[in-house]
């Protein structure tokens, strides 16, 4: 592998070290990584800033031509990187901020669902897009859960348009803003329907797989066991009560119905490990593709599982083929391909952010974890329950951070419940997965496919309901305790990375 050198021999005597080539890569994307990331901090109108910007990149240059020295050069280009990230949001942000609507006006409008519209409960949330205004816009429109509407309706609304504002410590404006949209509406608006056959016809097919996979498995299993298995599969919380959300965030495990992208991936590894040795690598990776794309169009292309999507397909590749990718530029690519597209997922996305974390736990932590199940004491496993454990395991211990700051709720017993929980994810997905397939082409059959889900579904309830009820199953942490606490667990995590850094190939990682 080629290196560069940190000085210039030429200049003054040999470079003590040096930079792989793929490690610059990783610098420069983590550095416009950094840049979006520290502009989603400040509320700048980018047309105020953008001749600082230019003035700032023509002393960089001088500076470049000035100074001879690679370590310069790369700071400079890093800089630049920075900048270009930093720039991006502005722009971005700045473009949303001066959309120009009748806020605080009663208008009727028209437009498309330009969503799949969310149900919780006795409401129903999605985005309406409308050129109604002169520009195109996004407006968010919340309303009754009846009459239920689909992606592609065009309506005609009735309703005073709002400027969003903050609620509590919730940043409401910048959720909004990474979907695109700028205002809303007031709860339950007149609303007409049309049509039905407008939108994306692709997209529209989509959303009625979707929707038919929905209504497959409300019609063969029971609730909660129905809402669990496709809260699983494709992330809707729809028909779930409130017990049953609180019970799973008490036991640690919100993330199995969490549409964060990565269960898609433990999957994939899941049935990589098991049929390595009985199938061809090569088969193995086609499996993997119509699995994915399966799964894809299950949830409607949800943003989530499509970037999901794209890094199981490179990482499944690597596995199966046999060629491996240096998994740290691969994490990075992908990120900074999705904030280049929305750089509004970065801060304000926290399936975004789950998805990146745990892929990482995929790639970082799982051999220290395999090699904790190595020992003794697990010998007598079975390799597919071993596989699903750690490969989950390692994933959670990555996003724990992230849950107690979004949160501020830590699970005691989280440790206990995902043992005995994460082994049954991958299998309930498949066999979702499948006995929806089944149910579609012979329906008697499918029924008696779904048998097999109801088990290990009721098995998650019943462990969830028992572990809940325990005296120390959770504790809530103030703002300053999260703080520290995950200061401290970061650090121990980076502690133990180091540690075992021999476990790892320095070529993959």
């Amino acid at each position: 592998m080629k290196k560069l050198a940190l000085s210039d021999p030429t200049i003054g005597g040999e470079s003590n070290w040096s930079i792989p080539n793929y490690r610059l890569l990783t610098i420069f994307l983590a550095t416009f990584l950094a840049g979006v990331f520290t502009a989603s901090f400040f509320n700048l109108d980018f047309f105020k800033i953008y001749l600082v910007a230019v003035i700032f990149v023509l002393i960089i240059f001088a500076i470049n031509i000035l100074i001879n020295e690679f370590i310069i050069k790369m700071m400079a280009a890093a800089a630049i990187v920075f900048l270009a990230g930093f720039l991006l949001f502005s722009f971005t942000n700045t473009k949303m901020n001066n959309l120009q609507l009748p806020f605080g006006q009663t208008k009727e409008f028209s437009g498309i669902v330009a969503s799949y519209p969310t149900v919780s409960g006795n409401s129903q949330t999605f985005f309406l897009q409308t050129s109604d205004f002169g520009q195109p816009a996004k407006i968010y429109i919340s309303t009754s859960a009846f009459p239920a509407f689909a992606y592609g309706d065009k309506l005609k609304i009735k309703s005073a348009v709002t400027k969003p504002t903050n609620i509590s410590n919730f940043d409401w404006v910048s959720y909004l803003k990474r979907y695109g949209t700028a205002a809303t509406t007031t709860p339950n608006p007149q609303i007409i329907i049309v049509s039905t056959d407008s939108g994306n016809k692709f997209l529209k097919k989509l959303y009625s797989v979707r929707k038919k996979f929905e209504i497959a498995v409300q019609r063969t299993l029971p609730e909660p066991e129905s809402s669990l298995g496709i809260g699983i599969l494709i992330g809707s919380k729809q028909g779930f009560g409130k017990d049953l959300i609180n019970d799973f965030a008490k036991v640690g495990i919100t993330h199995i119905i969490a549409l964060s992208g990565y269960n898609v991936t433990i999957i994939i590894i899941f049935l990589t490990d098991i049929l390595l040795g009985v199938i061809s690598r090569k088969k193995i990776f086609v499996l993997s593709i119509i699995l994915i794309m399966g799964f894809v169009a299950m949830t409607g292309a949800a943003s989530s599982v499509i970037r999901a999507a794209i890094i199981t397909l490179l990482i499944a590749f690597g596995k199966t083929i046999g060629r491996r990718a240096d998994m740290a530029n691969l994490i990075l690519l992908s990120a900074a391909t999705m904030v280049a597209i929305n750089p509004f997922v970065l801060r304000f996305d926290t399936g975004f952010q789950l998805s990146f974390l745990a892929f990482t736990g995929l790639v970082y932590f799982s051999p220290i974890v395999k090699k904790l199940f190595s020992k003794k004491f697990f010998k007598v496993w079975p390799e597919f329950i071993k596989s699903a454990v750690t490969e989950t395991l390692s994933a959670q211990i990555f996003v724990l951070p992230l849950i107690l700051s979004t949160f501020g709720l830590i699970s005691i017993i989280a440790p206990v419940t995902n043992v005995l929980i994460l082994p049954t994810v991958p299998a309930i997905m498949l066999f979702v997965f499948l006995s929806t397939i089944i149910y579609w082409i012979v329906p008697v059959i499918g029924k008696l496919a779904f048998l097999i889900c109801y088990l290990p579904l009721k098995y998650i309830i019943l462990v969830s309901e028992y572990f809940a009820r325990l005296p120390v199953a959770a504790i809530q942490i103030s703002d300053y305790w999260q703080t520290g606490i995950i200061i401290i667990y970061i650090l121990l995590l980076a502690f133990i990375i180091f540690k075992n850094k021999k476990i790892y190939d320095p070529q993959t990682n």
